[in-house]
């Protein structure tokens, strides 16, 4: 078990991963990986680490001292750095975060690139970063590495997504990050995909393909995660039933909700309440 530090609080996950000989000499590959709630007691301060960082801040605030410069991050922003140099970064009140330590390949060149005008990157495809780094840590925790290739491909998507201009992903132009938005912001209301095309002015067809390129999942999956994901946090956050929680993220009943957690997890919403040290009454 990886020990976790002052102001990291109770339900946080931290994956320390070791990449092969091969990984290291040919791919991008992930080091460390978590999702942390803190408190104002959080602080990380550093002259050096070895690998990149990239953090989502989920919600809360947090405060970052990089390359002589002051920066402040919030809710939706994504911190990026390469950490050679010295760095700290605290957490201002409660805060919740993903984080990923990766390396290999050209990374350390890619992530002076995409911070070179600053290293708190705020922009409207930062959903999908969230995300995407979501799963990592789900799958790594569950699954442990796996693939070399599939897991440097997971890496380069999020340093290419960031990379490109402002909006590339997202705002008007982009009705499939509209249509993100909708989804998270409606979890506990029937979204169904010809809804979600409409919204987009785009066929079913034509829609499905261009939400599975550009977010990895099916409009449909990515309903269904979303949902867990909702549902995860308020087995841990809250004393609600599991068939409150169910009806909150769009679940007619307990029975549905807890058939979609062992499929997804292997465990029954209770054990995974269980399971990271919650018990109710």
């Amino acid at each position: 078990m990886y020990e976790l530090g002052p102001g990291i609080l109770p339900n946080s996950i931290c994956v320390p991963l070791t990449a092969t000989a091969k990984a290291q000499s040919y791919y991008f590959y992930p080091v460390l990986c978590g999702h942390y709630y803190c408190d104002s007691q959080y602080e990380v301060n550093r002259t050096h680490y070895d690998n990149p960082l990239l953090m989502f801040i989920r919600n809360g605030n947090m405060k970052l001292w990089y390359d002589g410069a002051e920066y402040h991050a919030e809710k939706g922003d994504v911190i990026l750095i390469d950490c050679d140099r010295p760095h700290r970064y605290t957490a201002e009140g409660n805060t919740e975060f993903l984080y990923l330590h990766f390396d290999g390949s050209n990374s350390h060149d890619l992530v002076r690139m995409i911070s070179s005008d600053s290293p708190v990157l705020r922009r409207e495809e930062n959903v999908l970063i969230g995300q995407r780094v979501y799963d990592m840590v789900r799958d790594y925790k569950r699954y442990g590495l796996g693939g070399e290739a599939e897991a440097s491909m997971r890496i380069y998507q999020l340093l290419i997504w960031l990379s490109l201009p402002v909006g590339k992903l997202s705002g008007s132009s982009n009705p499939i990050n509209q249509t993100v938005e909708y989804i998270r912001g409606h979890v506990g209301e029937p979204i169904t995909l010809h809804e979600l095309a409409d919204m987009a002015h785009l066929s079913a067809c034509h829609y499905s393909h261009e939400f599975k390129r550009q977010t990895g999942f099916s409009p449909m999956e990515y309903v269904i995660n979303t949902r867990l994901e909702k549902a995860k946090m308020l087995l841990l956050q809250t004393t609600m039933s599991v068939m409150d929680i169910a009806y909150e993220v769009g679940y007619e009943s307990g029975g549905s909700l807890s058939n979609l957690f062992i499929k997804k997890t292997g465990c029954s919403p209770r054990e995974y309440r269980r399971s990271n040290g919650i018990t109710t009454g």
